[in-house]
């Protein structure tokens, strides 16, 4: 395990730095596909020899970095159209709910509008 981390830190050290625009740039990437704060993109952006794809990979994948473990399992994205989904959901239960009672309701209106009618009739036809 010491042999791992020597020869990436042998890697690093040999790979050329990019310039501080670069880096700023890919931070940016990252932390726009990724919820990793800034501190965190750097710190990866090093172990990973300035890898940006394997950073992103890394986070995605789950793989040895500490803020995909932390990180919840849905994203911000699928937290809102949750939301949404839920409460078109909510929205759809309650408008079959009102044309339910409405259904309701108007029946039971014929059926007196019925009842009553046939007490007129009846109360004609004693006279």
């Amino acid at each position: 395990m010491s042999t791992d981390k020597e020869s990436e830190s042998v890697t690093a050290s040999s790979a050329p730095v990019p310039s501080p625009a670069v880096v700023d740039t890919m931070v940016k990437v990252i932390m726009g596909q990724t919820e990793m704060s800034h501190d965190e993109v750097v710190s990866a952006l090093e172990r990973t020899n300035y890898d940006l794809k394997r950073v992103i990979r890394e986070y995605m994948g789950g793989g040895s970095s500490g803020a995909a473990k932390e990180s919840p399992l849905t994203s911000t994205n699928q937290l809102r159209f949750s939301e949404i989904r839920q409460f078109m959901d909510t929205s759809d239960q309650m408008y079959y709910r009102r044309q339910e009672m409405t259904k309701i309701y108007n029946q039971v209106l014929e059926r007196k509008k019925a009842e009553a009618e046939a007490e007129a009739v009846a109360s004609v036809s004693k006279l």
